[in-house]
């Protein structure tokens, strides 16, 4: 009897586990599309305690909240059993896809995709220990990576930064120091470079910049970062609400490559100091990023179409699409789906783009994306 016993609990554990398994691949399948690439998840929604409140409730009312939070728990679940990857160096910008070097560093980078779902998981509150996590993998990078003023490259070090701020209580004395200084060589390392591409390189750049000053409390660092950023947009955008981006490479990819950046750095520095509430910000030439995300909205839409790469003046564009990389050809349709990102973060700033462009209804309100949830009135009311 015993043994039948043992048999049927054993059968009842692995079904169970079977039915997870399911559920969890399901559900990760719907929020795959929602995250960015492998080692490319750079921008990171910052919750309040308020927040964070909302966002329980909604998960508990909200069945396809619910699945999507699952698959986040999965993908934090799995980042647990990972061993920190850090590299001395990155090799990454100016690569073709296919350089060794490159997929070496993208496999690496998979650390701070893994921060983000820890944090995003600890958001829920279901799972225990995500900041032991976080700070395994902050510091084995602190101690390995050395800054090369690189904003390309160590752009993709935004989520680490974040992870620090959010856990740092977890962080002993010694480590705390480790990475506080860590992320100021980072920071020097990019306000003493010689000269910065007026475009994506520099929006990263100066976000890089502001988000160690905040968190180091340093001021220098963070003026450095508020009047780039003004005098980035009085140069980089303008009145029609095309960017620099856009006529350098000819690709709406590059355009939304330097907006998205921006909204997330409005967004989450403004908690910290109202001055970097920018979204308005008319530049003397009549540029602002209000108009360049305005400038998307049809080609999100699908109401008009355009052509990629035709007129690049990019040396690297050309290199790509000689390489035969399908998506760097020229006159290859932007994909209206690409836009879709970038305006879970702008409709933060107008609401009514959870419908006419994210496509929300009543009847699937705020769930399209986990990136749209948290930014959505759902979350912060």
């Amino acid at each position: 009897m015993r043994k039948i016993n043992t048999i049927v609990v054993s059968l009842f554990v692995r079904i169970n586990l079977l039915i997870w398994a399911k559920r969890a691949v399901f559900t990760l399948l719907l929020l795959i599309p929602c995250m960015l690439g492998f080692g490319q998840i750079t921008q990171v929604v910052i919750l309040g305690k308020e927040e964070i409140t909302n966002l329980k409730d909604f998960i508990e009312e909200n069945s396809k909240a619910r699945k999507m939070y699952d698959s986040i728990c999965g993908l934090a679940y799995t980042a647990m059993k990972v061993a920190p990857r850090p590299l001395a160096e990155l090799h990454y910008e100016g690569l073709l896809d296919s350089n060794p070097k490159r997929i070496i560093t993208t496999e690496s980078l998979g650390d701070v995709d893994n921060v983000v779902h820890l944090i995003y998981a600890s958001y829920g509150g279901t799972i225990p220990d995500c900041g032991r996590k976080i700070k395994e993998i902050v510091v084995a990078w602190a101690k390995t990576y050395r800054a090369t003023g690189n904003p390309i490259n160590e752009n993709k070090f935004t989520a680490l930064l974040w992870g620090f701020y959010l856990f740092r209580d977890e962080f002993s004395t010694k480590e705390q120091k480790l990475v506080r200084g860590w992320m100021e060589s980072i920071a020097e390392a990019e306000m003493n470079r010689d000269r910065t591409p007026n475009n994506n390189w520099q929006a990263k750049r100066l976000r890089l910049v502001g988000l160690i000053g905040l968190i180091n409390q340093n001021g220098e660092m963070v003026d450095f970062a508020l009047e780039g950023l003004k005098e980035f947009i009085n140069s980089a955008y303008y009145a029609d609400g095309t960017s620099r981006d856009l006529r350098e490479r000819d690709a709406m990819h590059y355009h939304l490559g330097g907006v998205k950046p921006l909204l997330s750095t409005f967004i989450n520095f403004t908690r910290f100091d109202k001055r970097f509430d920018l979204y308005h910000y008319i530049s003397p030439n009549g540029g602002s990023i209000h108009k360049s995300v305005e400038y998307v909205v049809p080609y999100a839409t699908g109401e008009l179409q355009r052509k990629e790469w035709v007129n690049t003046k990019v040396l690297l564009d050309k290199q790509r699409a000689a390489a035969g990389l399908k998506k760097y050809q020229p006159g290859t349709l932007f994909e209206s789906k690409k836009a879709l990102p970038m305006f879970e973060w702008a409709a933060f700033y107008n609401r009514d783009w959870y419908s006419s462009v994210l496509k929300e209804t009543k009847d699937n309100l705020y769930v399209s994306s986990w990136v749209g949830l948290l930014n959505s009135p759902a979350v912060r009311k």
